[in-house]
């Protein structure tokens, strides 16, 4: 009798520390994502135009074949930023498209294969880029960019959201993407960063119904400024061009800035562009 119970307190021991060390697995796995993030940009079917920023839409196709196929599921930044805030949940392999510049051809290509495989993306607007083709409209998918009443229609897609890629930091003479210029003050770079940044919130949010929560740095370039600048505008996560997996935590905000991406181009095949993702998520 003895014997038997000091092996039903040795069985519950073991048990207890199984239950344990299971809850802390089960609790570690809840609380961080590694998240993968995929920068594409203008995609035509003209095979002389691809490129290192462009690719076509059957090759688009079989990127989307690819993730559906080895489990992987497209969510967008707001997904994101739920899940670090804890008030949402992420795949065991989530995904995030994203499509930079604004190109009518992402309306034009990339909407109809986002329908017909369930996927989401994010599409990052250059307001200066928008603004042009709104005034002098030219919808063809080999040069054009997205107007403001198609960046509002495609807001209204539950398969599209919209963030921003600064409003006109792309083409500023002297300055290097979001960085500062040469000689320029603190209290000078602040004015001209934050101004361009919530130029393009206010455009959007008046022409397109939409609230932008990432800033999308145009070229990758990143000012050590910048971040303060863009919390203070009410932003909540960055987007880079840093070729790196993402691992999100529950409760820790800071994961959110400056996210990896991996660029897409269109010389690679969809095996092997995937191949050279790190080997430990693809």
């Amino acid at each position: 009798m003895k014997r038997l119970l000091i092996l039903t307190m040795i069985l519950g021991l073991l048990f207890g520390v199984y239950c344990s060390t299971r809850a802390l697995t089960v609790s570690a796995y809840a609380e961080t994502r590694t998240v993968l993030i995929l920068m594409y940009h203008s995609i035509l079917r003209d095979p002389a135009r691809t490129g290192k920023y462009v690719l076509s839409p059957d090759v688009l196709e079989s990127d989307l074949c690819y993730l559906m196929e080895n489990g992987y599921e497209t969510v967008l930044m707001r997904d994101l930023i739920a899940f670090v805030r804890g008030t949402g949940d992420l795949p065991e392999k989530p995904v995030v498209l994203t499509f930079d510049d604004g190109y009518y051809n992402n309306l034009t290509y990339v909407l109809p294969l986002l329908e017909a495989y369930d996927c989401r993306a994010v599409i990052s607007v250059v307001g200066a880029y928008t603004e042009r083709y709104s005034e002098n409209p030219d919808p063809n998918p080999n040069y054009a960019y997205l107007s403001w009443d198609e960046l509002a229609a495609l807001r209204l897609s539950d398969r599209i959201e919209l963030q921003n890629h600064s409003y006109d930091m792309h083409g500023q003479p002297g300055r290097n993407g979001s960085a500062r210029k040469s000689g320029e003050s603190e209290a000078e770079y602040r004015l001209a960063f934050e101004s361009d940044a919530q130029k393009l919130q206010d455009a959007l949010s008046a022409r397109a119904g939409a609230a932008p929560t990432t800033y999308v740095y145009p070229f990758g370039v990143i000012d050590p400024a910048s971040r303060a600048l863009l919390e203070e505008l009410g932003f909540s996560a960055s987007l880079t061009c840093r070729e790196t997996l993402n691992l999100l935590t529950v409760g820790d905000s800071s994961c959110l800035w400056e996210l990896g991406r991996f660029n897409r181009t269109g010389s690679k095949s969809t095996e092997a562009f995937f191949a050279s993702v790190p080997k430990q998520y693809a």
